[in-house]
């Protein structure tokens, strides 16, 4: 039975476990697009050149010419079909994958049957190399494989010549099932590699004590949003106060318990791809295409909700307005820090808080 589960998990999800290969679902299709659009450049070209070729040659292949040029523009189409569609509908991608993955092996069996008395070749080859291309369950893949297999068997058996027939039947299956047990070997080195290096990468880019992006992910961002926003563009800048106070009296734990508190609030706000910890008690946050009043009582109703718990928290705001200049990214943050310290300082300027500014 532990056998069985190994076999059902290895080729349902690679050999993860099924959470571990569904959180990578998005890290996939992301890597597919980019691979489809690769290939189908690719194939497009090495189409549309032998269509050249066996035009210009008497000898080369002219039976193929138009096999080839019906080829090279399903090519084109899953290449517009990935530019256009794709990135509205990404759920498409694993689809167009499929349409790329079936438009060789109906290629390759195609040529193979326009050749009847000679064992074929091109169907092998693209039986073997075409499933790793890209990624995808590996039980999903070998159904494709089994399918190719079954097609152009029964082909060769209906339309070329007996000998070669037995011939092309038993490399075809003899090869479908080493290209079954490759496919499911690679593609689970390929996805255990994506899922260690996409561990690396929310390593590298998530503070590991909130949670929230860290500053190495806030530089790697600032500069992209201009483009994300259509009207304009809010920074929120945010201290805690008090923290080093808290870490003496209270300990450390009661310090992280307040940055954790606060984090939260943040992201609950912000969402967490716009969230960040830049440093030890400050935070930024950005909010695209926003009413400043309307989020000016949502900051004004978390810093209430966090003084309710005992964590008083300074924010600052900027706000750039689109098509009023250039959008300059260092100066909005400057300003929301700014903002940032003004209130810091008002705060302790009241009593019971006139702890020495830090």
């Amino acid at each position: 039975m532990d056998l069985l589960q190994k076999l059902k998990r290895l080729f349902l999800y690679a050999g993860l476990e099924k959470d571990e290969f569904g959180a990578l679902s998005s890290s996939m299709r992301k890597e597919n697009q980019v691979l489809l659009n690769v290939f189908s450049q690719l194939a497009g070209i090495m189409f549309f050149l032998l269509y050249i070729a066996s035009m210009l040659s008497q000898g080369f292949a002219t039976v193929n010419s138009s096999t080839y040029l019906i080829c090279g523009f399903v090519m084109v189409a899953i290449l517009l079909c990935e530019h256009f569609l794709a990135p509205r509908y990404p759920a498409l991608v694993t689809f167009f994958v499929y349409v790329f993955e079936i438009v060789l092996y109906v290629f390759s069996i195609r040529i193979s049957m326009l050749h009847l008395d000679k064992p074929a070749v091109s169907a092998i080859a693209f039986l073997l190399v075409s499933p790793l291309l890209f990624y995808d369950r590996p039980v999903r893949l070998s159904v494709l494989i089994g399918a190719d297999v079954a097609v152009f068997c029964v082909l060769a058996m209906r339309t070329k010549q007996p000998d070669v027939a037995d011939s092309d039947v038993w490399n075809m299956v003899t090869f479908g099932v080493v290209a079954i047990a490759t496919t499911v070997f690679i593609m689970s080195i390929k996805i255990r590699a994506l899922a260690q290096s996409r561990q690396i990468e929310h390593i590298s880019q998530t503070d590991l004590l909130t949670g929230l992006k860290n500053r190495n992910h806030y530089e790697k961002q600032l500069q992209s949003y201009p483009e994300l926003c259509s009207s304009n563009l809010i920074c929120v800048y945010a201290d805690v106060n008090g923290l080093h106070e808290v870490n003496n009296k209270y300990g450390h734990p009661a310090g992280d318990k307040m940055l954790c508190e606060v984090a939260a609030a943040m992201q609950a706000c912000f969402g967490p791809e716009h969230t960040y910890r830049i440093g030890g008690d400050e935070f930024a946050a950005f909010r695209m295409n926003a009413q400043p009043e309307k989020l000016a009582a949502e900051i004004e109703q978390m810093g209430q909700a966090l003084a309710g718990k005992g964590y008083y928290v300074s924010f600052g705001t900027a706000v750039c307005e689109k098509g009023a200049g250039a959008f300059d990214m260092q100066e909005l943050v400057k300003e929301a820090e700014n903002a940032m310290y003004a209130a810091k300082h008002s705060f302790y300027c009241q009593p019971g808080h006139n702890r020495r500014n830090r």
